[in-house]
């Protein structure tokens, strides 16, 4: 089992062994080119909190959040910027070039059924884009409230008709219906003459339900949490 990452260690090693951070960095709105500077060297440098850094970092290589790391609620602006990033990389980069992918492999290949993979796949997208979009019109500006409300500042009051629990109760498993899709290409899909494409999308769609996963732990492990703490704060005030 890998080591917890920790803020000394050279970033550039880092991702050089986890491939995948490079996502992370990316919605942290870290550049490459950081030479050979640590975690911590990079975070001061380019205003990110380190603690949270190391937080997503670790989930993402399927860690847990190391026992050192102290999150609070001052973080929480920070860690909506990066779901955002993270919202607009989804349904502005990584559904539409998928779905380019089988727009591509439909053009290679003469089986009709090739259009019900298209339909499916729509479909999802829909779902994706309603799930996130919910998230960066209701529960963002809800929890944008309540940092305003919990720090004497002015709030919208009508954004803090919301809790957590009303996420937590409709955050979709957005992950099972990818599934679905891949076990239906792998399955049951008929054999067609372009196997490039169709390798080619399910490497795609693996990525894909692997990021979703991570992104899901990222919300279910630190921004739920925290908004609960504040949640109770503000309970207890009454």
């Amino acid at each position: 089992m890998d080591k917890y990452i920790s803020g000394s260690a050279r970033l550039a090693d880092i991702i050089m062994k986890h491939e995948r951070l490079l996502l992370v960095i990316e919605r942290f709105g870290i550049r490459l080119g950081f030479g050979d500077r640590s975690i911590r060297e990079v975070c001061l440098a380019n205003g990110v909190n380190e603690a949270l850094a190391l937080a997503v970092m670790n989930l993402f290589i399927r860690q847990p959040i190391p026992p050192d790391i102290h999150l609070d609620t001052g973080i929480l602006s920070g860690l909506m910027d990066y779901l955002r990033n993270a919202h607009r990389y989804f349904l502005e980069e990584k559904l539409p070039y998928i779905s380019e992918l089988i727009d591509r492999f439909i053009s290679h290949t003469e089986n009709p059924d090739t259009r019900l993979l298209q339909q499916f796949f729509k479909g999802y997208e829909r779902e994706v884009d309603e799930h996130m979009r919910l998230e960066n019109s209701t529960v963002f500006p809800y929890v944008k409230a309540l940092l305003y409300k919990d720090s004497g500042q002015p709030h919208d009051h009508a954004a803090l008709k919301y809790s957590i629990a009303d996420f937590e109760a409709h955050h979709s498993d957005i992950e099972e219906k990818l599934e679905d899709l891949t076990h239906l290409l792998i399955k049951h899909f008929p054999p067609t003459k372009d196997r490039f494409y169709r390798n080619l999308i399910l490497l795609e769609l693996f990525e894909l339900q692997y990021d979703l996963n991570d992104h899901g732990k990222i919300e279910d492990h630190i921004l739920t949490p925290l908004v609960k703490q504040l949640e109770d704060r503000h309970i207890n005030e009454k």
